[in-house]
């Protein structure tokens, strides 16, 4: 896999932008243009190093069994960490193959960017890195640190091309930066058309993705901070991981794993003290914009904000007329890892004397052992060819009565 050549122009599909392209040749001579598009007013800050190519290559090599080659030079301390990444991916993934770089190696670099980045989705985790990084806040907050910029990436939750879901969402999320007083940059990438990237984006690549964005725009950051998925105590191989995302970083670029030492609960307390997030959180899968109220994603952030007590303050982004405990019971829970945030869940309605909400979820957590190892074989025939439609219909027909997860479609 090769990097030729990169280019820089004015983006010729999203207004007053600039287009940073990677030409990659990979397979047997196969081509892939991996491309960023940047506002212009931030085109200074665009890295001219090798850095955020070879990231994006990572995973996609491992996957493929070839080495990397590139043009440009890569940081020596990212060049080292590469294979911590690798050694703990393949841990993880035994499929995945070891990778060798071959490029030039540029030594230690004074960081020229001074300014922090967080990843803006508008749900929890973005929330809670952000309450968590306003010094001075009015809501009672202890800061640990600080955010200049927040970064919405279109292509990675809403597909690169899905206009329509998409800019009523930067739209809303623009609003609410201005309301926190941040700068708010919309990055847009191709970066999830690429295999590796489509179909295995939470067990392993949308960490390397969201790093990829940050190196992106090296020169402008010292830090970027990645919201965690798990919590210390339920860590598992996942995407984003703690011992990985560090790994990530440059001499010059430091990329910081955030909040790990707090559950779901625990992030929703936290997030849920900004106004901004009970007017404008956005949790759905399903729909860019609103939040839907009956997926699964939907459905366990309801069920933490009712364990919380504070339903009457999420009621502009939610509609609870169709939510009660007793339809908590028909969560679908998942085949794996996806069952730790409703483990932790069971323990918080515990101890906040919910043993409503408890009770429900052990309702649910049975039925979804019963179901699981169904779902999963049809899962599997989905993705067979010649028997995927039956694989698909037996899995609608196993979770017709489930609320489940649901996600937009041309991701």
């Amino acid at each position: 896999m090769r990097l030729i050549d990169t280019a820089t122009q004015a983006s010729p599909e999203t207004l007053n932008s600039t287009r940073l392209t990677g030409r990659i040749y990979w397979g047997a001579g196969e081509v892939f243009d991996l491309w960023v598009d940047v506002p212009e007013a931030y085109s200074a800050n665009v890295s001219s190093s090798g850095n955020p190519w070879l990231l994006a290559m990572l995973p996609w090599a491992a996957s493929l069994g070839e080495d990397i080659e590139l043009n440009l030079p890569v940081d020596a301390l990212l060049l080292e960490n590469v294979q911590g990444i690798l050694a703990q991916w393949r841990v993880w993934y035994p499929a995945l193959q070891g990778v060798q770089v071959t490029c030039p190696v540029q030594g230690y670099q004074e960081v020229a960017g001074t300014r922090t980045a967080a990843f803006f989705s508008g749900g929890v985790d973005s929330y809670f890195t952000i309450a968590r990084r306003l010094p001075g806040n009015p809501y009672g907050i202890a800061a640990v640190g600080r955010v200049d910029d927040l970064l919405t990436v279109w292509g990675f939750d809403v597909g690169v091309y899905d206009e329509q879901e998409f800019s009523p969402l930067a739209d809303m999320l623009q609003k609410s930066a201005q309301a926190l007083g941040l700068n708010h940059l919309i990055i847009r990438t191709n970066l999830r058309q690429i295999s590796v990237y489509k179909s295995n984006w939470g067990p392993l690549t949308f960490g390397c993705g969201l790093a990829f964005i940050g190196h992106i725009l090296g020169k402008r950051f010292s830090e970027v901070a990645l919201g965690s998925s798990y919590p210390y105590g339920s860590l598992t191989a996942w995407g984003s991981h703690p011992l990985v995302d560090p790994l990530f970083s440059s001499s010059a670029l430091r990329i910081v794993h955030d909040g790990a030492a707090y559950t779901r609960i625990g992030k929703t307390a936290v997030a849920a003290q900004l106004p901004m997030a009970r007017a404008s959180l956005h949790v759905c899968q399903a729909e860019g914009l609103r939040n839907c109220s009956h997926c699964e994603k939907c459905y366990r952030t309801m069920v933490a904000i009712d364990i919380l007590g504070c339903k009457d303050g999420f009621e502009a982004v939610f509609d609870w007329s169709g939510y009660t405990i007793k339809k908590a019971q028909k969560i679908y829970m998942g085949e794996g890892i996806e069952q730790i945030f409703y483990h932790e869940m069971i323990e918080d309605a515990q101890r906040c004397q919910r043993v409503d909400v408890a009770q429900a979820l052990g309702i649910a957590a049975k039925r979804s052992s019963r179901l699981a190892r169904w779902v999963s074989l049809a899962t599997w025939m989905s993705r067979q060819p010649g028997i995927w439609r039956l694989g698909v219909a037996a899995r609608q027909w196993l979770l017709k009565s489930s609320i489940s997860a649901q996600y937009i479609s041309g991701i």
